[in-house]
């Protein structure tokens, strides 16, 4: 399925704010079907879904379309509101750090944002891929304090090691379609914030950035070195979410599937989904990555299980 594909489940259009992040980022919230509520004060207190995409992905992918539509249209009538990483979706890039897998600060900004606008409506966050990842992570470092009333997360990695173990793997679908992609919109960002001076104490091999093919050299560069992690190893432990399960305190689910060969499943702390009453894992036999498609002409089962 391409992830461009447009019909009648995902032709939709958004409206878009931009917000300014602490550091002077900016980040980009396309809201469905408006920023402000429709029918005349009608939608006040609807509640308001935040979702956020994987890495190198946007508000434009279709499994997110068809998501904001079908939430939209469901008997709730959402509003939505998908958090764009800084620097995709055409976002103006203002701040010369772009986004990484454990940055919570601009998707805790953007809740506030939205819970102040709009304090009568429930917030829910779902996140996909490196999405799930920020979205846990930041459930868990609010706990008790979260300002969602619920959180649903979709193939998360939990622990970016494992992930990026095997993201970095060398076979026909990490060659060839996830390397290439995600490369190719990484460096498009960074290139697009080269206006931008660097804090003079960052110095950064910008030859090995433009000359790095697999996602870890990147990483290990550049998101490192901007990041303030002292090393490869610093920011995956840092950045991954899977420290941080045992302290949401919502109710939360992540649906992960045993195929999946970009978040695989020994990454998923079992342990945990044991232990903590506020969480919940449905792990199925396939779905590969972001796949969970069923039925002819196929249609993405996982929207379902959202929505309820």
């Amino acid at each position: 399925m391409r992830v461009r594909l447009r019909d009648h489940t995902s032709d939709i259009s958004y409206e878009r704010e931009l917000l300014t992040m602490e550091d002077g980022a900016t980040v980009s919230l396309d809201w469905y079907p408006g920023i402000k509520p429709q029918s005349g004060g009608a939608d006040e207190g609807k509640p308001i879904a935040l979702v956020m995409s994987g890495v190198g992905g946007s508000s434009q992918e279709h499994h997110i379309r068809a998501l904001v539509k079908s939430l939209a249209g469901s008997q709730q009538g959402f509003r939505i509101a998908v958090v764009n990483h800084r620097g995709t979706a055409k976002t103006p890039i203002t701040s010369p750090r772009p986004y990484d897998s454990g940055l919570t600060e601009d998707f805790r900004t953007a809740v506030a944002h939205v819970r102040e606008l709009n304090p009568n409506s429930k917030l829910i966050g779902i996140g996909f891929s490196m999405g799930a990842n920020i979205l846990t992570k930041y459930v868990g470092e609010e706990g008790t304090m979260c300002m969602l009333s619920c959180a649903v997360s979709v193939c998360c990695p939990f622990d970016i090691s494992v992930s990026s173990a095997a993201m970095n793997e060398s076979n026909l679908l990490n060659n060839y379609v996830f390397q290439p992609a995600v490369m190719s919109t990484l460096k498009r960002a960074i290139k697009r914030a080269q206006h931008l001076e660097l804090d003079s104490s960052i110095n950064i091999d910008q030859e090995r950035v433009r000359n790095s093919k697999r996602l870890w050299e990147l990483e290990d560069e550049f998101l490192v070195k901007i990041g303030g992690y002292k090393d490869l190893n610093e920011y995956y432990a840092k950045s991954s979410s899977v420290h941080f399960v045992d302290k949401i305190d919502v109710p939360y689910l992540a649906i992960n599937s045993l195929d999946d060969r970009i978040t695989p499943p020994h990454g998923i702390p079992m342990e945990k989904f044991s232990t903590n009453p506020n969480i919940a894992l449905a792990l199925v036999p396939h779905g590969g990555h972001l796949g969970f498609l069923t039925g002819f002409p196929p249609r993405i089962w996982f929207i379902r299980p959202i929505i309820e």
